[in-house]
């Protein structure tokens, strides 16, 4: 059995990324070559756990820089439980951040020895601040040609059940941001403004794949 299936066997009921999902990233991983990878928003671990284990099934090096806030920690299993459980750990190196992930990403971009990546996989905070600044924060990160994969292109703070459920909070915004899908904003006005190709839509997995320019 590949760790890819390993993690399936071991992990398949713990939300959210599906085998089929990861089936499509392993694709986009593999035929890029992609070795340094980003990820923003780890939950759990799970998708932590399938990048890391298509890099473990490819071998040589490679290894996930992936950032959450700190309240990920308290999930039962956690990102440190579901890596060690797949002997994993040697591969990924999660950031907890104790407000934003913004912050983690000002201080790899602050540092001229920190890491480069070659692709990113974006699912954290779908609001147009937090994805609008944070793409912007990335593409500082990626190199030239690097793969930027935004989740949650179809996602409305109106068809969230977090913000419906909380409507003190909801009531924060205008009516046409609560409708709008910010993610797809960001890919139509600022990932053309950077320059970056739009690759292709995954509908089926609520993606959009796009390369920044060489």
């Amino acid at each position: 059995m590949s760790t890819f299936e390993t993690v399936t066997a071991r992990f398949g009921e713990v939300p959210y990324m599906q085998e089929a999902a990861a089936g499509t990233l392993r694709d986009v991983l593999l035929e890029a070559g992609a070795t340094d990878l980003l990820e923003i928003g780890f939950y759990q671990g799970k998708s932590s756990a399938y990048m890391a284990a298509i890099l473990e099934d490819r071998g040589g090096d490679g290894s996930l820089l992936t950032v959450d806030r700190t309240g990920a920690r308290d999930h039962d299993p956690n990102i440190d439980t579901i890596l060690d459980d797949l002997e994993l750990s040697h591969r990924v190196t999660p950031l907890v951040a104790k407000r934003s992930y913004t912050w983690e990403l000002q201080r790899l971009i602050a540092d001229p020895d920190g890491p480069r990546f070659d692709f990113c996989y974006f699912d954290g905070g779908h609001t147009w601040d937090l994805t609008g600044f944070g793409v912007v924060l990335v593409d500082m990160l990626l190199r030239p040609g690097g793969l930027l994969l935004l989740d949650d292109m179809d996602w409305a703070i109106a068809n969230s059940p977090y913000y419906t459920a909380r409507p003190s909070i909801t009531q924060k915004y205008d009516d046409d941001e609560v409708e709008a899908f910010p993610v797809r904003l960001v890919w139509d006005t600022v990932l053309p403004h950077l320059g970056y190709e739009q690759v292709r839509e995954y509908p089926e997995h609520h993606w959009g794949l796009c390369r920044k320019p060489a």
